[in-house]
């Protein structure tokens, strides 16, 4: 297995271009590795049997050399060098692009060293430098994270991180209450790579995140929410909030009434915060909106508790949940400093989770104008996932849903008319046909949409331009 594990390095990370970086300082006489999050990946995929060669690792390929800062820019004189964190020993050498369509790749090289006090639970106050790469790899957060490789494609690993990963453990190098109280950011970082990964948590580290969560309250809100959206990705995200909720719960306190909170309605076999987990779980997404999505699938009911009655028969209703879910996951995504893409898509979805759909072509079109075909899918999306984390979804309104699916996606294909851009005429058009300039051409446009979706014109610009003259 080691054998094959080295083949597999020497294929792929070795053949990288990064591996210029490596040979450049020992022709120097300085030593250099490749450390982290890319040995980490290289020996997960190769574990697994996923690893092709020529395949790239996972992650960004950093450097750790015996080498000075100074003595790294003096033996990359002739390539761009950017002083990211000289205070912490770190430059990034750019490696430049070799022909197109290559780019610059920017490679950071830190020279080993060892932590002193994190006063503001980020950055270390200093720093000192060293001269030996194992006493460099014991400052680092897991043991999954602490390994590093040489050109030859030997491992080092002082710390069990490879046995880890044939465990599949998340465990902190030494001791984690101090590994945690060094950078609280750590303990979202485990719960990540629990998620991502599929690994359990060690015992040890598992107690000491739960003693140092309110730690968490120290860390700034973009890294919090930068991890966050990782790990809801991740394919056991469901798992480590079941298990880490009162972790989260710290940066996140709207969800702790979440937990355990019974709907008391027949159609709900779940409390609110299993019904959403397992609603993020089974929500259906693209690389492209997985982010976003899941985090409105985990949220569109976070404001039943503040909802909840219970009528004369002993049912539970949500009255008004939609909106406060709205209000409450604006407050989250603000607090979090969430991105503005990202802020308008959750808060839209999980404001509008209740949408009826029907099998209906004129309504469906009537929404895509309004919204987005984008945006109608992804709210079908959220309300499938919805409607089948009850626990209690029909097969028939499971087909109902698949169908509609369906039609926007003919709806598409067939280019039908469903918005003013897809009109045969323009605003020039009826401009031309006598409409006066301003807010009327709009409404006349608005107008001739709806003749079309309504079946009363056919979409071209003698009839729809006949039918203007009639309105």
């Amino acid at each position: 297995m080691r054998k094959t594990i080295k083949e597999s390095i020497m294929k792929n990370l070795l053949m990288r271009r990064e591996r210029e970086i490596l040979d450049r300082l020992h022709a120097a006489g300085y030593e250099g590795y490749f450390v982290g999050g890319c040995i980490r990946d290289i020996l997960i995929a190769a574990r697994r049997g996923i690893l092709a060669e020529g395949m790239p690792p996972i992650g960004d390929i950093d450097v750790a050399t015996n080498a000075s800062p100074q003595q790294v820019q003096e033996v990359f004189a002739s390539y761009q060098v950017v002083l990211t964190g000289l205070k912490h020993g770190t430059v990034t050498v750019v490696l430049p692009a070799e022909g197109a369509p290559s780019r610059p790749i920017p490679v950071e090289v830190t020279t080993y060293r060892s932590d002193g006090s994190y006063s503001d639970r980020r950055h270390p106050d200093s720093v000192t430098f060293l001269s030996c790469i194992a006493e460099d790899l014991a400052r680092r957060d897991f043991t999954i994270n602490a390994m590093a490789c040489d050109v030859s494609g030997n491992v080092v690993d002082c710390f069990g991180g490879q046995g880890d990963i044939d465990a599949k453990i998340i465990r902190a190098v030494g001791d984690p209450n101090k590994r945690f109280q060094e950078d609280a950011l750590r303990i979202m970082r485990a719960l990540r790579f629990a998620a991502v990964l599929g690994f359990a948590i060690e015992p040890d580290t598992e107690t000491a995140i739960f003693e140092n969560k309110h730690l968490l309250q120290d860390v700034s809100a973009e890294r919090i929410f930068m991890e966050l959206k990782k790990l809801l990705t991740g394919k056991n995200a469901g798992n480590v909030i079941r298990r880490y909720v009162d972790v989260l719960g710290v940066v996140i306190p709207e969800l702790l009434p979440m937990k355990g909170f019974e709907q008391h309605n027949s159609y709900h076999r779940y409390d609110v915060l299993e019904h959403c987990i397992r609603a993020m779980e089974l929500v259906r997404t693209t690389p492209e909106n997985a982010g976003y999505m899941k985090l409105a699938a985990l949220f569109h009911d976070i404001g039943k508790p503040g909802t909840y009655s219970m009528d004369g028969k002993g049912i539970g209703h949500f009255y008004g949940h939609p909106k406060k879910s709205e209000e409450l996951v604006r407050a989250i995504l603000l607090r979090l400093s969430a991105d503005k893409r990202t802020m308008e898509r959750v808060v839209g979805l999980v404001k509008r989770h209740d949408l009826l759909f029907e099998r209906d072509e004129r309504l469906l079109k009537k929404w895509m104008n309004r919204l987005s075909p984008e945006v109608l899918l992804e709210i079908l999306e959220i309300k499938l996932a919805d409607n089948l984390a009850t626990g209690n979804m029909s097969a028939e309104l499971e087909a109902k849903f698949i169908d509609i699916r369906q039609m926007i996606a003919e709806i598409l294909v067939q280019e039908q008319c469903f918005s003013r851009k897809t009109l045969a005429v323009s605003g020039n058009d009826v401009l031309a046909a006598g409409v006066k300039p301003g807010p009327a051409v709009g409404a006349a446009l608005d107008k001739l949409l709806d003749a079309v979706i309504e079946g009363a014109c056919e979409n071209e610009r003698e009839a729809l331009l006949r039918y203007l003259q009639g309105i």
